[in-house]
């Protein structure tokens, strides 16, 4: 099976890395590509921001039209993934909406950790999701997005300590961290709370997004 995972981005320095990630989550038979959006785009763009929309959706269809069985956006605000369904046949899949239903299936109650500090961004995902009654809270990342790029020791202290508060503080049974980049650390952080008595899952976006994709294929399933 062929899948291909389109960055939110222009930048070409992204591409060998997010290769990297992906291929190492996929089974040894999958078949990954990485796509980035036109240079038209502004390298300091935001997934987030509307006229992104229509670069994603193009990248969406390029892919089913190049032959792809599946589409994964890489952001877990899932930006273009709805739109992206009604012009494909192929399953566009969301890692934040892959994770989140994960979360929800292992523990009662989860949270997120989220390194930007406009929260209410990924507040409105989980209520469109309708997660919000499983929902124990919404932690921002102190390291920040930044952090996460440049500072693998600061992110992880920061995702120690976010982790740990929200399950102490807030009572969550399932940990989300809400950056597909932060992929690496996701098995160090659930190995470190559980050496700290707290034995809860930690859900990597991209790799729930990924096994979707590939369950999905196997199922000859699609939306």
């Amino acid at each position: 099976m062929k899948i291909n995972i389109i960055l939110p981005t222009s930048n070409p320095g992204m591409l060998s890395q997010r290769e990297v990630v992906y291929s190492g989550l996929a089974r040894s038979e999958t078949k990954v590509s990485i796509s980035i959006l036109d240079e038209r785009v502004p390298l300091e763009a935001d997934p987030s921001d509307s006229f992104i929309l229509p670069e994603i959706l193009e990248k969406i269809v390029e892919s089913e039209n190049n032959g792809m069985d599946a589409v994964i956006v890489d952001c877990m605000e899932d930006p273009g993934v709805e739109e992206g369904r009604r012009l494909v046949k192929i399953p566009v899949i969301g890692p934040g909406n892959a994770a989140m239903n994960m979360a929800v299936i292992l523990g009662h109650r989860f949270s997120i950790l989220y390194p930007m500090e406009q929260l209410v961004f990924i507040d409105q995902l989980v209520l469109k999701y309708q997660l919000s009654s499983m929902l124990a809270s919404i932690k921002y990342l102190p390291c920040g997005l930044e952090g996460i790029m440049t500072d693998t020791k600061a992110s992880m202290e920061s995702l120690q300590q976010t982790a740990i508060e929200a399950i102490v503080e807030d009572g969550a049974a399932a940990i989300v961290p809400v950056c597909t980049l932060t992929s690496p650390l996701i098995q160090p952080l659930q190995k470190f709370l559980h050496e700290k008595g707290h034995p809860v899952p930690v859900i990597d976006g991209a790799a729930a997004a990924v096994k979707l994709a590939e369950n999905l294929l196997d199922m000859d399933l699609t939306h």
